[in-house]
């Protein structure tokens, strides 16, 4: 599972908020770029959004229509396919707002998720990476307004890889972090790509640097890399 604080906390917002319809951007805390490929910052970033600051959109959905307990993809469906339609609205209705089309990306990203999670048939793989593919189209629309969105570019390298594509998410991290080293979710996250692909030494180098460029543990990365690391040290 990916890293992605971030995500965590919008499911939590969206099972709070089972019957609400209405989406309210808030600023989170994430990893979304993080630990979901989970899985959200620089200028705006969420990543963490708190972390930056935080203006993205990784910012929560605190009005998501979503309930708990639903296992197959009928239900998931039905739950997040009227979020996204409400979020679809919002973005129509003022498609400047960079926010606005975050929340959409973001929405589609939670529903890929959650839809993972009750894939059963080969239909419903093709449906998650339809769900991811239309997170990243907004992930790229968003970044070509707002570059330097750390969590951003760490949620958009999630869905490619739980599009099936590692190969390209984990260069696309790698190249990420080539630039940028001190980001901790784009290291988590890296080493969890590496370590699903076997890459064994090269997953714990990321996860030391993930506790490394994450010190003061301001994304909670620290936990999550330093399991991984435990668990790999124990096999």
């Amino acid at each position: 599972m990916a890293f992605d604080a971030q995500q965590t906390r919008r499911a939590q917002a969206i099972v709070l908020a089972a019957a609400a319809v209405i989406v309210v951007a808030i600023a989170a805390v994430v990893f979304s770029g993080a630990l979901t490929p989970g899985a959200a910052n620089g200028t705006a970033d969420s990543t963490s959004q708190a972390a930056d600051g935080a203006t993205d959109g990784s910012s929560q959905a605190a009005g998501q229509a979503v309930t708990s307990g639903e296992h197959d993809m009928t239900h998931v469906d039905a739950n997040y396919a009227s979020v996204v339609e409400q979020l679809q609205a919002q973005y129509d209705s003022d498609p400047s707002n960079p926010s606005a089309l975050l929340q959409l990306a973001n929405g589609y990203f939670d529903w890929g998720v959650a839809a993972r999670d009750v894939v059963a048939t080969d239909e419903d793989d093709a449906h998650v990476v339809d769900l991811f593919n239309q997170a990243i189209a907004r992930y790229d629309d968003y970044l070509e307004q707002n570059p330097d969105s750390k969590s951003v570019e760490v949620d958009r390298a999630i869905s490619i890889f739980y599009t099936g594509d590692r190969d390209r998410a984990i260069a696309e991290l790698e190249s990420f972090t080539a630039e940028d080293g001190s980001f901790g979710p784009a290291w988590a996250n890296l080493g969890m790509f590496y370590e699903t692909e076997g890459r064994t030494d090269e997953a714990i180098a990321a996860y030391e640097r993930a506790i490394e460029s994450d010190s003061s543990d301001a994304y909670g990365v620290k936990d999550y890399a330093q399991q991984h690391l435990d668990a790999l040290s124990a096999s």
